[in-house]
């Protein structure tokens, strides 16, 4: 498998050993979305960074090991994505503000492996905390949803149901192939809203 070229993270840790394992997390998140994590080996990431298993150790002892820190990154990222949708004057803009940072995370290394990994593959401890997770993001969205209907500016729907479509929707942006023909993601995201929120009812 061909190394990638791995982009510097934000808030990154302020010393080389941070930044050498946030280049480790990325290459295994990059690993295990691309294989899919039962498939993927320590050995895959190795190569993918270009060192030996032995030197991988140095960072992680196990592909569990490296998938809990990977899952750890992306619910921080997805949280803040939360705090900052808060900011936004009615239920609709925190929708739309949300789900445009979602799609972003998504497109990216640590949120693409969030999405991609299905619970089976997981140990119990990282099931567990994924599903509360996901269960808390749902409920947060569903949240917003109640407030759009109070302020008027989300019709009248079922806000858990309406919830489960956004996160379907947008779920798929990690599954597109990456590429020249990809759109950005907050085009992406833009789009989606539109169909989403306008429905697909002709305007008069």
């Amino acid at each position: 498998m061909a190394t990638r070229t791995i982009s510097k993270p934000r808030g990154r840790p302020n010393n080389r050993f941070g930044d050498r394992r946030i280049e480790v997390l990325r290459a295994a998140a990059n690993v295990f979305s691309d294989l899919g994590f039962r498939q993927a080996t320590l050995e895959d990431v190795a190569r993918e960074l270009g060192m030996t298993r032995a030197a991988l150790y140095h960072y992680a002892r196990s592909k569990d090991a490296l998938l809990t820190a990977c899952g750890d990154i992306a619910r921080q990222q997805l949280i803040e994505a939360l705090g900052l949708s808060r900011g936004e004057p009615d239920g609709r803009a925190r929708l739309a503000a949300f789900f445009r940072r979602y799609a972003e995370i998504v497109s990216e290394d640590f949120g693409r492996c969030f999405v991609l990994t299905d619970f089976s593959e997981m140990a119990e401890d990282e099931r567990e905390t994924t599903r509360k997770a996901q269960l808390a993001l749902g409920k947060a969205v569903a949240t917003m949803i109640e407030e759009g209907i109070a302020d008027g500016s989300v019709r009248r729907c079922k806000p858990v149901v309406t919830s489960r479509l956004l996160y379907a929707a947008f779920n798929g942006i990690a599954r597109l192939p990456a590429g020249p023909d990809r759109p950005p993601a907050l085009e992406m995201a833009d789009d989606f809203l539109e169909v989403l929120f306008e429905g697909l009812v002709p305007r008069s």
